[in-house]
């Protein structure tokens, strides 16, 4: 009995920790970055709305405007970690408050050298 007993802290141990997230949570307006790749690649949006872009993939990028609105930084990829987590990856977010398109790209990965690692955000009022 003490033996079933101890298996079922343990498994639920194990659950509790793997259910816990390390990547910051993003509910809405949320792009991801992975793999030389930016999912969606396209978001239509209100003035006013807040965008967070998630660095899911195994090498750093950054979110950067075609037209020098914004810049990220780098952001770096999550790491592994092992036994309890590792780190997410970055995250960078930004408030669009002017309708219009916005292109934007990855800065250490430009679209010369990768076709296709680009996104687009319109803005509508």
């Amino acid at each position: 009995m003490w033996f079933r007993r101890l298996v079922l802290f343990a498994v639920s141990a194990v659950s509790v920790a793997c259910s816990s997230s390390t990547s910051p949570s993003c509910s809405s307006n949320c792009v991801t970055i992975q793999d030389f790749s930016f999912a969606p690649s396209t978001m239509t949006i209100k003035v006013g709305t807040r965008v967070t872009w998630t660095n899911a993939g195994p090498s750093a990028h950054t979110a950067t405007s075609d037209g020098s609105v914004w810049d990220s930084g780098t952001l770096g990829a999550p790491s592994g970690g092992g036994y309890g987590g590792g780190t997410a990856g970055g995250t960078y977010q930004f408030t669009f408050n002017t309708a219009g398109t916005y292109g934007y790209h990855c800065k250490l990965h430009p679209p010369t050298s990768y076709p296709g690692f680009t996104g687009t955000i319109t803005v509508t009022p």
